[in-house]
């Protein structure tokens, strides 16, 4: 390693330990990686509700919606293998689902998560810890008890899945391909087409093609496969009492979405394929999930967009940055990949609600420094307080199935939404978007497109749309 990279390791493990204590972190692991070669793989904290146990490079946390970008793998292998094509109609593999009986929903609209389909409940009624109990999968609204979920049993399969939205009234979002909104069943359904194809289950599959190949041997799909597995973190959350350990999301159907649970050692070699120096993926393959990314409502004038199981960020004229987070309960989790500087950035915690979209970003701004433009590499986009105060058309409740209500009011000069209980300012960065407690969010018209001059039938936060709900 260079002076000025065992410089720059310094510095970042200083940056990361004052992250640990401003965010109050039980534990966070880091592991960055430059070509073949691993400039940081360490752990601050602890990993336990007691604080006895340290975290380290090989200490195997829950990763949550990090795990799309693995289910992207796969099918990028499958269609290498000739087995499908990303321009595949949906109705190919699931004749029986009727949103996609007309044969415009194609494969690359999954997961690009552009399928049109709204925020869906069925990630709660699948949700079973391993010891029984159902807990709901973590949300940032007031969640509404899912319509029929106790009479209508837990989900298994994603045929189970397709029967589940058959029998639901939706209100889809627009055709195929016209908005992006994160959807967790577009990539359950994309879970199913991979083990329809190599007849067995996914994490099966999962490890063949892909663990195995990478080494990824801190690494497993789903919590029922930790066997034995020791320095394991402990999924944790806040309480009157203090930490208490909350467990692992359990749900198989759901395994394609958020069940991958890793090291950040292996994490780092997870998202270096897109070097395409692996036999994993190759580098045209690698450029197949993010060359042709869509546009984030939430970000209208942002150079993010979204490719195939990742965000793909435009840092300056020269370096793109591809990346993708994941929360869930006990879970906080982000990857990230420069391609032109062959840089790769992993960080995981065993709590959730972390901000590490932001602090992915400054780590890799302080370890590209010099290197890329200054002031690139920020997250969330800049935004500033209100000015003009006619925004009253913007108030009202949004919401859907999937993550509850979200109720924006008008308050002594202030734009509010409320976020867990708690109101936070929406700062703009235009008449219509900005940012809110570190989300990006605008205010769509009915057309989709944005909404200034009349009332707004719809929220984007983040990747997700919220139409406004009637009567609300």
């Amino acid at each position: 390693m260079t002076i000025e990279r065992k410089n720059q390791a310094s510095g970042l493990r200083s940056l990361l330990k004052d992250v640990t204590a401003k965010h109050k972190l039980p534990g966070l692991a880091v592991a960055i990686r430059t070509a073949d070669h691993v400039v940081i793989a360490d752990g601050f904290g602890t990993y336990d509700a007691e604080g006895l146990q340290p975290v380290t490079a090989d200490t195997m946390f829950g990763v949550a919606s990090v795990t799309k970008f693995l289910t992207a793998i796969l099918i990028m292998q499958a269609q290498s293998q000739k087995l499908l094509k990303l321009s595949d109609p949906i109705s190919q593999f699931y004749p029986e689902l009727d949103c996609a009986s007309d044969g415009r929903m194609r494969l690359h609209h999954l997961l690009t998560h552009t399928a049109g389909f709204p925020g869906l409940p069925f990630r709660h009624d699948a949700t079973i810890i391993a010891d029984g109990r159902t807990s709901q999968a973590g949300t940032v609204g007031t969640m509404p008890e899912p319509v029929g979920a106790k009479e209508a049993g837990p989900l298994l399969t994603a045929d189970d899945l397709v029967e589940r939205i058959n029998a639901s009234t939706l209100d889809m979002l627009g055709p195929p391909g016209k908005r992006l909104s994160y959807s967790n069943e577009g990539y359950c359904l994309l879970g199913g087409v991979v083990e329809k194809l190599y007849h067995c289950s996914f994490a099966k599959a999962a490890e063949e093609y892909v663990l195995q190949p990478l080494q990824m041997d801190r690494s497993a799909i789903g919590g029922c496969k930790l066997g034995d597995k020791t320095n394991l973190a402990v999924p944790l959350m806040h309480n009157k009492a203090g930490l208490q350990p909350c467990g692992f999301w359990e749900a198989p159907l759901f395994y394609p979405v958020g069940g991958l649970i890793s090291s950040v050692r292996d994490m780092v070699r997870l998202i270096s394929v897109l070097n395409g120096d692996t036999e994993v993926l190759t580098r045209q393959e690698g450029l197949g999930l993010i060359s042709m990314p869509v546009p984030v409502a939430s970000r209208p004038s942002s150079k993010t967009k979204y490719g195939l199981g990742l965000e793909v960020e435009q840092l300056d004229a020269d370096n793109i940055l591809v990346w993708h987070t994941g929360q869930r309960p006990g879970i906080s989790s982000f990857v990230g990949h420069v391609p032109q500087k062959k840089l790769s950035v992993a960080m995981v915690v065993n709590l959730a609600h972390v901000p590490t979209a932001a602090i992915g970003h400054q780590i890799i701004s302080q370890f590209l420094h010099g290197e890329i433009e200054a002031n690139s590499c920020l997250w969330p986009p800049a935004a500033d307080p209100l000015v003009d105060a006619q925004v009253e058309h913007f108030c009202g409740c949004y919401g859907s199935q999937e993550m509850g209500e979200f109720h924006v009011r008008f308050h002594q000069d202030r734009l509010l939404l409320e976020l867990e209980s708690v109101e936070h300012e929406l700062l703009f960065e235009s008449p219509d978007n900005g940012t809110v407690a570190g989300h990006t969010f605008c205010f769509l018209s009915k057309d989709g497109n944005r909404s200034s001059a009349d009332a707004s039938t719809a929220l984007a936060l983040d990747l997700r749309i919220f139409p406004r709900l009637e009567g609300a």
